[in-house]
């Protein structure tokens, strides 16, 4: 197991980007394609109030868990590269419906917490390719998010959940994580929103 949170490369970007198209496919973002997620990767890592953290074998990544202050953020920086982006969206450009919910969520996105009352620390996703499952990969990630969070500070951190996704609820709920709104995102699908209580976590956090 090599957890590593920096000096990740194009290439890293790019085996993040298709493992979020490949295993993450039920949310909007898949469909923008590898070109668009590797901008959002490198983005998110980039940021000073983000982290990206992977998990190797053999030097291969094999997974990874992404962790933010505020994902609007990240999109506004993505608007700051103009032309990288428009090149990274150019096999979405002859779709009308698919560019206005892209400018939607690039312009009119808003921080994810549904409450003022949740953590505005957020796990934004967590995959580990299927043929490493059952590894512990997954389980390494999320508590090096955990630990991530704790060192900045924070107390918890929030995760929104589809509703249907059954495997991640139990993944969750056998992290320790407590369900506590039900909200809407993605045209009205309905979401869970779990908190994670980063004090209750310290006996299997290192």
């Amino acid at each position: 197991m090599d957890v590593k949170p920096h000096k990740l490369n194009s290439s890293d970007y790019r085996a993040i980007a298709s493992l979020h198209c490949d295993h993450i496919n039920q949310g909007f973002l898949a469909t923008l394609g590898v070109p668009f997620l590797t901008l959002l990767y490198e983005a998110i890592d980039k940021d000073s109030e983000s982290v990206l953290l992977v998990e190797r074998v053999d030097r291969r990544v094999v997974g990874f868990v992404t962790g933010t202050r505020g994902l609007a953020r990240i999109y506004k920086q993505l608007l700051l590269k103009p032309f990288r982006l428009i090149y990274s969206l150019k096999s979405c450009l002859l779709s009308p419906s698919k560019m206005y919910k892209i400018i939607e969520v690039l312009l009119i996105s808003k921080d994810s917490n549904i409450s003022s009352d949740l953590p505005k620390q957020e796990l934004l996703s967590i995959v580990v390719n299927p043929a490493y499952q059952g590894g512990g990969h997954a389980e390494n990630l999320f508590k090096a998010l955990c630990a991530h969070f704790r060192a900045e500070g924070a107390s918890s951190f929030s995760i929104v959940v589809g509703s249907n996704l059954d495997r991640a609820h139990a993944f969750y709920t056998k992290m320790g994580s407590i369900p506590v709104a039900e909200t809407q995102v993605h045209n009205g699908q309905s979401s869970i929103v779990y908190v994670t209580r980063l004090f209750s976590l310290s006996n299997d956090v290192t």
